[in-house]
């Protein structure tokens, strides 16, 4: 029974992070940079961690997720509350990195590492056999091995993983973000998880 108030307290911070979000846009709008400062502190991290995911450099997904925010202030004055701003952040990153893939092929650096080894894409590996304190050099193996079979998906897999396992947003937030049927994203997961299995069966089979 201690299950049911748990999910109300969960709706009502999302609810009270919703308003935030929009009290906030709206100073934006009026050209509030403070307003836009603070946007950046709750939101600049897990955009640099959905870039990273998708092009494995660190230095160059924090770019691209300055840039998401320079769209923003520069697009302040057509936003309407129409769509939460979490949302509206992650449509314009997607359309952003269109824009990369369409100027250059995405680099993909082995060596890049973020700060936190807190990817939640790792858990692809759940199944795969523990280790006695794995030294740094096995999981930076385990790290490269991961981003490159992210890197072998196709573009739309690839995205859609990302932001469902690693980023945690619902299929019908990801339909909305990518412009597509839910179905299409359910689709994409599929065979993104499938192949990424493939790939890393080797890592996923159990020691006899």
């Amino acid at each position: 029974m201690a299950f049911g108030p748990a999910v109300s307290e969960q709706g009502a911070e999302r609810a009270d992070e919703a308003a935030e979000d929009l009290a906030l846009m709206a100073r934006v709008r009026d050209g509030d940079r403070e307003a836009l400062v603070a946007i950046v502190r709750r939101y600049q991290d897990e955009l640099i961690g959905f870039f990273y995911h998708l092009c494995g450099d660190q230095l160059r997904s924090e770019e691209l997720a300055q840039d998401v925010f320079v769209r923003v202030y520069a697009a302040r004055t057509r936003w309407q509350p129409t769509a939460r701003l979490r949302t509206w952040l992650y449509r314009i990153a997607h359309n952003l990195w269109i824009d990369q893939l369409r100027r250059q092929r995405p680099l993909l650096s082995l060596d890049a590492e973020r700060a936190s080894d807190g990817q939640r894409w790792h858990e692809v590996l759940a199944a795969a056999p523990a280790r006695e304190a794995p030294d740094e050099e096995h999981r930076r193996y385990l790290r490269q091995r991961v981003q490159a079979a992210l890197a072998a998906l196709p573009a739309g897999q690839r995205e859609v993983f990302v932001l469902a396992c690693d980023q945690g947003l619902p299929y019908r937030d990801i339909a909305e973000i990518l412009g597509i049927p839910e179905g299409t994203v359910k689709s994409r997961m599929h065979h993104a998880v499938r192949a990424l299995r493939d790939r890393l069966a080797d890592l996923l089979e159990d020691e006899a």
